[in-house]
């Protein structure tokens, strides 16, 4: 018990004295696949400027959340391509979907809120730019979701969000799958010296406990 203790009170003296944050990148690959449900995204937290995952195979839908982007004016790109070049001869390629985003939660469907773009890569257009850019203006209040509608074939994708970086939390898990929609992130820096109270107040109990005991 006194090592496991001792592991735990390391682990939060490191939280809490931790330095600025990097930009981290989240990968799909890494973590699973990212939520299907709008009432339920995947939420992005502090740190994470870049998202890459894929649409696979068709109706694969992602539904991310940024809940705690910076407020102003920035943009967020999202550029989508094929896993591999399509080859010259690689005729019947076809993939693509929809993107969709919103500044509120979806209430209703995967399918409300503002259309950015109708993706479709083929052979004949392989060697196009497919890069999208959510422009917000000087009134964005922090929160984007966005709708990624896989609807035919293969693809993937990143999107770019500066304005995501923190130097207040650290990008060690840079994603939350929540059990209820959308909540709050809270920063771990922030949190870290309830954590150390909470852990030397249970330390401070054992000793008293085998004291008696004795």
């Amino acid at each position: 018990m006194f090592d496991f203790n001792r592991s735990v009170l390391a682990a939060a003296f490191a939280a809490l004295m931790a330095g600025p944050a990097m930009a981290a990148t989240v990968t799909e690959g890494d973590l699973g696949d990212f939520s299907g449900s709008y009432s339920t995204p995947t939420v992005i937290a502090n740190g994470a400027t870049q998202v890459d995952g894929v649409w696979s195979g068709g109706g694969d839908y992602d539904l991310l959340a940024f809940t705690g982007l910076k407020a102003g004016a920035q943009a967020i790109t999202l550029t989508f391509a094929p896993l591999s070049p399509i080859g010259d001869t690689d005729w019947s390629f076809s993939a693509g979907g929809t993107v969709l985003w919103k500044t509120s939660q979806f209430l209703y469907s995967a399918w409300e809120g503002n259309w950015l773009a109708s993706v479709g890569i083929q052979h004949w257009n392989r060697n196009n730019d497919f890069t999208w850019t959510i422009n917000l203006g000087d009134d964005f209040g922090g929160s984007l979701y966005l709708a990624l509608l896989n609807t035919y074939g293969t693809l993937r994708y990143s999107i770019f969000a500066p304005g995501n970086a923190s130097a207040s939390v650290t990008p060690t898990d840079p994603v939350i799958v929540p059990d209820e929609p959308v909540p709050a992130a809270v920063p771990l820096p922030a949190a870290a010296p309830l954590l150390l109270a909470g852990l030397g107040a249970l330390g401070a109990a054992g000793v008293a406990r085998r004291r008696k005991a004795v």
